[in-house]
């Protein structure tokens, strides 16, 4: 889970994210906001990958992080993707779905290695 959460971070920062603000400028504080949301994501994400699952506090983190991220996902979803995919339209949409799909290779699996955590 946290390599795959981490992968995807990594993809809508390095990809996703600038062209959105590129295509959709009036989107640069929802993207500014989102930034700041994969910070405390990932570092969550960093504390949950050394703690065994038997710790008492391992089920209120996950359970911390399972709001943030769905709080995370639902807030672009409804607030700012609309703008997105009508600025961007159907073409540039499945041509950004592409490269987002071949930079997951090069995506760490190290939740401090995202961009976003350092900041």
């Amino acid at each position: 889970m946290i390599e795959k959460l981490t992968t995807h971070t990594w993809i809508e920062e390095k990809i996703f994210y600038p062209a959105a603000r590129e295509a959709a400028p009036d989107t640069k504080d929802h993207v500014l906001e989102s930034i700041e949301e994969h910070h405390v994501v990932l570092w969550m994400q960093s504390e949950l990958k050394d703690l065994d699952a038997a710790d008492e506090r391992f089920d209120a983190k996950m359970s911390v992080l399972m709001e943030n991220v769905r709080h995370h996902v639902e807030e672009e979803e409804k607030e700012w993707f609309p703008d997105v995919r009508k600025a961007m339209g159907r073409n540039r949409l499945a041509e950004l779905g592409e490269q987002m799909e071949a930079a997951k290779k090069r995506a760490p699996g190290e939740p401090l290695a995202v961009p976003s955590a350092k900041h």
